[in-house]
């Protein structure tokens, strides 16, 4: 007499032929549910406002001028603290033509560095900026001490955690990282 052995074999096509079974039934209620009309083009309305109705409701409404209080954005600071660059750094991952930028903070020796290189940083274009200010006032101070060299007040913790340093003022070109 002949005996049959289940196998896995068999009991994974059990279950291959049920889930086969129960996803042919899901899906044949899904397919005999009722459609979601979203435009009826027989006259009936979803609700749904046309590209026209929705112009004419937007000039319908008042737009009103925002204005952004500078003052707001002070004070500016970062984990960075004026100091020295004992070497200059390369950079990991040089980048051709990169524009040169500086950072710098609202102290002396920020400022001492900018007086001292002001002639090369026009030279090559950097951008300046500055970070550990608390005013307005006081960046346009260090704007007039600086002119003609492009400023800007900004958070600058994640592009030194990025390029790995702690110190300031710094410039930063496509090779290096220097002072």
């Amino acid at each position: 007499m002949w005996k049959i052995q289940k196998t896995k074999k068999d009991k994974k096509n059990k279950k291959d032929i049920f889930f086969m079974l129960w996803l042919g039934m899901f899906t044949a209620c899904i397919a005999s549910a009722e459609p979601v009309v979203i435009r009826d083009y027989g006259g009936r309305d979803s609700g749904v406002p046309s590209k026209q109705e929705l112009i004419k409701l937007a000039q319908q409404q008042k737009a009103t001028k925002q204005t952004f209080d500078e003052n707001l954005r002070y004070p500016i600071q970062s984990g960075l603290r004026p100091g020295y660059l004992h070497a200059p750094k390369k950079l990991r991952e040089p980048v051709k033509d990169a524009q040169p930028f500086f950072v710098v903070g609202n102290d002396d020796f920020s400022r001492d560095w900018i007086a001292k290189n002001k002639a090369y940083l026009l030279k090559i274009g950097a951008q300046g900026l500055v970070t550990n200010i608390d005013s307005k006032r006081l960046f346009l101070e260090l704007t007039a001490f600086a002119d003609p060299l492009p400023l800007v007040a900004v958070p600058v913790d994640e592009i030194a955690e990025i390029l790995q340093f702690s110190v300031y003022p710094v410039l930063v070109t496509g090779e290096e990282i220097a002072q």
